[in-house]
């Protein structure tokens, strides 16, 4: 047995007599033990990280934790032993979606017994392999991903390799047909629907709707000699027969429906037609994805046709990125705010009139998507139902959402056809899927549901949520592609909407305007939608017209054939709670798909430099000793005194009254040891607590100088050694509150210290218009804010010229704040958290007339408007000052201006 085989056997046994699945207590050890039997020290020691922060992008704002990245290569979400893994793979799907730059390549759900590999980037829903903890061995060849080497992985269930073969054989056979069809007496439209005939009887055979192997019998039979027009016409009539066909070659045959087997035209093929035919046939068609199986459109449309409409394939992953935040979030948002069992009802009743309309649908990919999107969602809300009914989960009313919700249109008779069979496919997919209990029989007939109509011209059925992806042509190419006919009737229907817009921009305003009220949409176009007259005719229509901008990709290449760049837009008629940039979470998407906040490309100013410091970094824990202590050794010998301080760590800051810290350290700052010995109790206390630890310390410089602090920071000692106080702010806060702070406190790494003492200086870093710059800026850990100095101190531009009274009146007003504070921190014992959770946002109180006071008078500092976009003037303001900074110019940093 080879050593990695040996490995991979080794965790096996491990699990077996260790391991009882719990996802909480045993996940880590679970994934760590995973690595190890791939050849690493473990999970952290190869670069992966535990439990790491995602936002769900939901309206309740939710962060959740993906349990193990591995960065580019793997994300891996654990769940309990037993647990269904095909209703997780959306959290997984949200996860990855987020975890950008460098997002994995492959994702795996695991139950402990199972593992589930997908790879988003090809098929979404389904795994591209399962593989048991006990195949793990033998199939090893899927999991290479996770070896040192990094070799490409091997998978067993890869759709959509059996997608793209049996598509592009069909497209030949429909290819042949269509060429031949004039002279063999039969139209191109008849040979569209015998091929798509032929699509849902494979289909239907792998998926047991129809008696095993009936249909690859069939065409072995005309191979052999038998007609086609009469044993593949027969079989079509009979799937059109209402009640089930009780004996002879079609004995079992049920009723499907009216709709695609409502006209049988019989083709009688020549033997290389049965060919194609039993090629296709062969193919595992329980398998095909269809979702993606529009490639046989692509590739039955001639490519003048496809250009002229500006038809493109879209990737499931591209899809699911205009459905998710259009539909899936909406829902899942809903049914987790119901508690009680009328509203999970009044769920389940909207739930059945919910309506979906894409409306340049070309086979039904968006609609197949959100379809099974909104199966999902349906046992999302059963599940919880039961929960709250304490009742089996089977015996609640199974199967409300039906492909009947769902309304398309377009213009190609063949896309239509194939969206409709797309559609009807998708119901007995999510039967399986799910393991519905649900009668697949007869499919729906969609005929009224997704219509031959040009979506330009014709009324829109009402529906909550619109998405698809409009054909993409410039400007500049309509007339020369569509002609001056059409577009002079195109520019009649929207005299609003100027020459050289993309062709896709009157599908966006007809999406707004088509949409219920506090409805939702969702569009892919060119990205030129955020620019010029495009945006003013799309986005700017939008935004000006009740929509929100909450989720979009600004730019990104497109997934399909055409070389173009796409935008991703999802908006809605009501105001969102969270709005997505790029897969980052922004406070808001303006009709340029930027974002208000984006502040990234702020420039750390020179004149802001050393001004602004984290506390220091002791690494030891004996560093930190007892007010006891401290009192013992100085009056053992008073001197000690001079080593000794109050050590502030953030959290004193926001709780403890005044901010005064409660715990001591011993700090030798940058002491020789000769120097350092000659404080004999707090150096022996070192010597015993933190010299054994930092002798192991891997950093030479920490086993070598033992006494010291790893970052002693004197650059922020030197700053603050002639004030008279400074000012502080713990690093991660709610309220980003600095408050001064006396020299004789030495500040810790969870401190963010600015060396001044000025008022008028905390005036400017306590007013609105710092935190808001802050907040932009900063990252937030649950919920909290974090101040970073080079990004949230360093970049902020300070006033330049503010009138030297405003200067003044600025100080005193601070003044006046401080001392308010320290009276209320004083009487009632309160940190400045306390205080400001029960003040700030009262407007009756007298912190927040004073914070009022003081925001009117840095405005005016600012010479800023009410009616100004604050972040958009700091970012401008701070442009200009980089740009002095550049040429030599004086620039004022945190100082007041001199008098």
């Amino acid at each position: 047995m080879s050593t990695s085989a040996q490995k991979l056997h080794t965790f096996i046994t491990y699990c077996q007599q260790h391991i009882k699945g719990d996802e909480k207590g045993e996940a880590q050890v679970f994934l760590d033990r995973f690595f190890r039997a791939f050849g690493h020290e473990g999970a952290l020691e190869a670069g992966a990280s535990y439990e790491e922060r995602v936002k769900k992008g939901s309206k309740t704002g939710k962060t959740g934790f993906a349990d193990l990245v591995w960065k580019p290569r793997v994300l891996i979400e654990m769940k309990k032993r037993g647990e269904k893994l095909q209703k997780h793979y959306s959290q997984a799907f949200d996860y990855w979606t987020r975890l950008v730059p460098d997002r994995p390549r492959y994702v795996i759900l695991c139950n402990f017994d199972e593992f589930w590999i997908f790879d988003f980037d090809i098929q979404l829903d389904t795994p591209i392999d399962i593989i048991s903890l006990q195949q793990l061995p033998e199939r090893a060849g899927a999991f290479t991903f996770m070896e040192l080497e990094n070799r490409t992985p091997v998978f067993h269930n890869n759709q959509v390799e059996v997608t793209e073969r049996a598509a592009r054989r069909l497209g030949e056979l429909f290819v042949e047909l269509k060429n031949t069809a004039k002279r063999r007496g039969f139209t191109e439209s008849v040979a569209q629907r015998f091929i798509l005939q032929c699509v849902l009887a494979m289909f239907a055979e792998d998926r047991g709707l129809l008696p095993r192997d009936l249909f690859i019998s069939s065409v072995q039979d005309c191979l052999n000699g038998a007609s086609s027009y009469d044993i593949l016409g027969g079989l079509f009539r009979e799937m059109n027969t209402p009640e089930i066909t009780v004996a002879g070659r079609y004995k079992g045959v049920d009723y499907f429906n009216g709709g695609l087997f409502s006209v049988i035209h019989p083709i009688e093929l020549t033997r290389e037609e049965l060919q194609f035919l039993d090629v296709s046939a062969r193919e595992d068609w329980s398998q095909v994805r269809p979702a993606i199986f529009g490639n046989i459109f692509e590739g039955s449309v001639n490519e003048t046709e496809r250009h002229t409409y500006g038809i493109h394939y879209t990737s499931e992953a591209d899809i699911m990125k205009i459905v998710r935040p259009t539909i899936s979030r909406y829902w899942e948002d809903r049914i987790e705010a119901a508690t009680t069992i009328p509203e999970l009802n009044g769920l389940q009743m909207e739930l059945q009139s919910y309506r979906v309309l894409d409306p340049a649908c070309g086979s039904g990919n968006f609609l197949y998507i959100a379809y099974q999107e909104l199966k999902r969602i349906e046992q999302v809300l059963l599940e919880k139902i039961a929960s709250r009914r304490k009742s089996p989960r089977e015996q609640l009313e199974i199967g409300f959402v039906t492909p009947l919700q769902f309304y398309g249109m377009d213009t190609n008779p063949f896309a239509v056809e194939l969206a409709r069979v797309t559609l009807a496919i998708a119901r007995k997919v999510a039967i399986d899927k799910f393991g519905l209990t649900e009668d697949p029989l007869p499919l729906d007939t969609l005929d009224k549901n997704i219509v031959c109509q040009d979506a330009l011209f014709n009324q829109w059925p009402k529906v909550k949520a619109i998405i698809g992806n409009p054909p993409f042509l410039g400007g500049k190419h309509l007339r020369i592609n569509l002609g001056d006919d059409y577009i002079d009737r195109v520019f009649a229907r929207f005299p609003d909407v100027k020459d050289s817009v993309d062709f896709c921009a009157y599908w966006f305003r007809l999406a707004h305007d088509g949409v219920e009220d506090n409805g939702r949409a969702g569009l892919v176009a060119t990205n030129s939608v955020s620019q010029g007259k495009s945006r003013v005719a799309t986005l700017d229509y939008i935004t000006q017209n009740g929509g929100y901008i909450h989720e979009a990709i600004s730019s990104e290449p497109w997934s399909g054939d055409a070389k173009v760049h796409v935008s991703l837009i999802n908006w809605a008629k009501e105001e969102p709670s969270q709005y997505y940039l790029d897969n980052s979470l922004v406070s808001s998407i303006n009709s340029s798909l930027q974002s208000t906040l984006d502040v990234s490309q702020a420039v750390r100013l020179t004149a802001n430099k050393n001004c602004c410091f984290q506390g220091v970094i002791p690494v030891g824990k004996g560093f930190i000793v007892t007010e006891q202590q401290v009192k013992t050794w100085i009056q053992v010998d008073p001197k000690n005194q001079e080593v000794l301080k109050l050590f502030s760590m953030g959290a004193n800051l926001a709780k403890n009254p005044h901010g005064k810290p409660d715990r001591w350290i011993i700090d030798f700052n940058e002491m020789a040891i000769e120097d350092a010995s000659e404080y004999s109790l707090p150096f022996q206390h070192i010597q015993a607590t933190v010299k054994p630890d930092r002798d192991k310390n891997r950093d030479e410089k920490a086993r070598k100088y033992w006494w010291k602090f790893i970052r002693s920071r004197p650059e922020m000692r030197n700053a603050i050694a002639s004030l008279s106080h400074y000012f502080t702010v713990p690093r991660v806060s709610k309220w980003v509150i600095f408050i001064p702070a006396t020299l004789n406190w030495l500040p810790g790494d969870l401190n963010v210290v600015v060396a001044s003492d000025d008022f008028y200086i905390l005036g400017i870093l306590t007013s609105k218009i710092h935190r808001i710059w802050v907040k932009a800026q900063s990252s937030t850990l649950k919920g909290d804010t974090r101040y970073t100095h080079n990004t949230c101190f360093e970049t902020f531009p300070f006033p330049q010229t503010p009138a030297l009274n405003l200067v003044t009146s600025i100080r005193e007003i601070t003044q006046k704040l401080h001392d308010y504070r320290t009276q209320q921190m004083e009487a009632k014992q309160w940190g400045i958290t306390q205080l400001y959770n029960k003040f700030f946002n009262e407007p009756t109180s007298q912190l927040s007339k004073l914070h009022a006071e003081l925001d009117k008078q840095v405005m005016q500092a600012y010479r800023f408007k009410p009616t100004d976009d604050i972040l958009e003037k700091l970012l401008q303001l701070n442009g200009e000052l980089a740009e002095k900074e550049a040429r030599g110019d004086l620039v004022l940093g945190p100082q007041a201006p001199s008098i």
